[in-house]
């Protein structure tokens, strides 16, 4: 009976707050986290973040890594606009994951050994997981720009026929471009203006790392060499868009049983949709005959 009277007792109260809230304009939670961002002020992760610094670079230097996973996890920060450096982030992760055992270690004289055993095998996941965030962004951003690439193709293929300026095409594609592959047009729009637009090309190949990219930037600098490059843009438009439905074809293959299960159904209404009719007409037919 007091849970009864509890939780409307909760949901009054709640309700009391909220209307006080709106006509005394006191200000929300959000509210609140926005000015003491303004005024410098920092909340608990970025505190935490801040005291486990010295830890981190301490940690990076014991474990130095190789000059070509640094390489890459550079390119990958620059791609996701991240502030940190390799050395950091991965002294970072390895240092969080370091403090999980140790904290695991007070389960040990409260007599749940079991525990600290669990809480190190999570710290373990916690770092590679932690690891393969970076990378899995990475990998979404190239899935969204190649699932683009043969419509910027397409379009290229007709621009090129009246006009062969590369960086007014990608200024005005750039503002039908998806999210990802807008943010790599602004980069390489920026680097045509300042620079070689071969280079510029190259340099964005370089970044992405995508084999349907490295043939489009191949055919570019032809057309730069004066090279006429129609027909193989078509090729290229064909290859693109056939890679892209087996890619759409294994996803679907990976997708749970009911999109089967609707796509047989729906293969199912279509032939159905045509046999319906011509099973009429042939009815109609012999009845006419006399059968």
């Amino acid at each position: 009976m007091t849970l009864l009277y509890f939780i409307p007792g909760l949901l009054l109260a709640f309700g009391l707050y909220r209307m006080a809230q709106a006509a005394l304009c006191l200000p929300s939670g959000k509210s609140v986290e926005m000015m003491r961002g303004i005024h410098g002020k920092r909340d608990m992760s970025e505190r935490l973040q801040a005291a486990l610094t010295p830890l981190a670079r301490l940690i990076a230097r014991l474990f130095p890594m190789s000059e070509y996973r640094q390489k890459r996890l550079a390119a990958d920060f620059a791609r996701l606009h991240m502030g940190e450096t390799p050395q950091e982030y991965v002294g970072t992760a390895m240092t969080k994951s370091l403090l999980m055992p140790l904290i695991g270690l007070l389960f040990i004289p409260l007599g749940v050994p079991w525990l600290a055993l669990l809480t190190a095998v999570a710290a373990v996941l916690a770092y590679f997981q932690r690891m393969q965030t970076v990378r899995k962004r990475v990998e979404a951003q190239n899935r969204e720009i190649e699932a683009e690439l043969p419509r910027l193709v397409e379009t290229m293929n007709y621009s090129l026929q009246d006009n062969r300026d590369m960086l007014t095409f990608f200024e005005k594609y750039r503002k039908v471009a998806g999210k990802a592959l807008g943010v790599e047009l602004d980069r390489l729009i920026t680097d045509m203006q300042i620079g070689n637009h071969e280079a510029a090309l190259r340099n964005m190949d370089a970044r992405l790392g995508l084999p349907s990219f490295s043939t489009l930037c191949a055919v570019l600098c032809g057309v730069y060499q004066g090279v006429d490059q129609h027909t193989s843009l078509l090729v290229l438009e064909q290859d693109m868009r056939t890679k892209e439905r087996e890619t759409l074809r294994r996803l679907m293959e990976k997708r749970p049983g009911r999109i089967k299960i609707a796509s047989f159904i729906l293969t199912v209404l279509m032939i159905l949709m045509f046999m319906v009719p011509l099973i009429l007409l042939i009815i109609g037919n012999l009845q006419a005959v006399g059968f």
